[in-house]
């Protein structure tokens, strides 16, 4: 698992928990497979798959990286938005220019936007400071992935201060389970589809949703 908050993390009793973490344990005991979890920079995790080191991750699809790995199933559409603060309105992606909106330094969000030289973004060096600011009125929109902000927002307790039903779509990120071309487990794949099938039919995956990132996140997501 990535090592991010809320994916996977030590908790203050230095109990490894997460979003991630915890869905595989449900497939592990979907499966009866046993699944030995560690936590991973992103970095690490996809040298790690390249040589074949660890089986699989959950982690974005990504074109950089289709060709060593093999994917096993979907677990999650992730939204990406440009969320207005109260009292700002957005109907279209014209409307973005007139704004003063927030990212976190080096995030990329889509193409459109991140080329876009005539908008008025603001580098922000973390979701503290981006949270502050909007609390203050100092943008006038955050831009992010649905989830992240979901889970900041509730952190901060900030989401009195957003408009999140009149957030602005730019576009999506898959959240795939991944396995290594080098993997020795590459026959559990089936079995491993049918169980995230039936996790995500049941419920189990949005009560770790939220747990983690409260209620609302498939509000913000949607």
């Amino acid at each position: 698992m990535i090592n991010n908050a809320p994916l996977g993390f030590k908790n203050a009793d230095k109990e490894s928990v997460g979003v991630h973490w915890e869905y595989l344990k449900a497939l592990e005991k979907e499966t009866g497979f046993c699944i030995n979890k560690t936590i991973f920079p992103y970095a690490r995790i996809w040298q790690s798959l390249k040589f074949g080191k660890h089986d699989g991750g959950i982690m974005f699809k990504s074109d950089l990286h289709s060709n060593i790995v093999e994917y096993v199933a979907l677990i999650r559409s992730v939204k990406i938005v440009v969320m207005p603060i109260m009292g700002v309105d957005i109907k279209s992606y014209k409307d973005l220019y007139e704004l003063n909106i927030g990212k976190t330094r080096k995030t990329s969000l889509s193409n459109r936007f991140d080329q876009d030289t005539d908008l008025n973004t603001i580098e922000l060096n973390n979701y503290g400071q981006a949270i502050k600011m909007i609390k203050l009125a100092r943008i006038d929109a955050i831009a992010a992935s649905a989830l992240v902000l979901s889970y900041q927002l509730k952190m901060y307790d900030a989401l009195d201060y957003v408009n999140y039903k009149n957030k602005l779509t730019l576009g999506e990120k898959e959240q795939w389970l991944q396995f290594s071309k080098k993997s020795k487990h590459l026959d559990k794949i089936p079995l491993l589809e049918k169980a995230i099938e039936k996790l995500q039919l049941d419920g189990t995956f949005d009560l770790i949703m939220e747990k983690y990132y409260g209620e609302q996140w498939n509000k913000i997501n949607e």
